[in-house]
């Protein structure tokens, strides 16, 4: 029997991170400070991630022959300015019901 050939794809994690003013490396996920964990974690979801792959010619010719998955549904999230405009507008519609309200009972007097 013939031995599986080795892949010819090295992965490796390394985290990058700065928080004000200073650039931290670390060399795996496990290093980050708990305290980053929690943040990095919420970033990985975010926009802001980025996968790097650099490979020589061997190893596009591997990558660009591997099926490529199904492309996951990304569900839109609204930009932060969708979200802060239809906040202004409940806050202004609660400041207008309360307005509303303080006037008529004060004409029903």
């Amino acid at each position: 029997m013939s031995e599986p050939s080795p892949t010819p794809v090295f992965r490796t994690t390394s985290v990058l991170t700065a928080r004000n003013g200073t650039i931290r490396y670390f060399r795996s996920t496990e290093d980050v400070p708990r305290d980053l964990q929690r943040d990095i974690d919420r970033a990985l979801q975010g926009d802001l991630t980025a996968n790097i792959i650099l490979a020589d010619e061997g190893g596009q010719k591997y990558l660009q022959s591997r099926p490529k998955p199904a492309a996951a549904a990304t569900v839109s999230q609204p930009g932060w300015r969708r979200l802060l405009a239809r906040r202004l507008i409940f806050e202004a519609a609660a400041a207008l019901a309360v307005a509303l309200t303080l006037w008529a009972l004060t004409a029903s007097r």
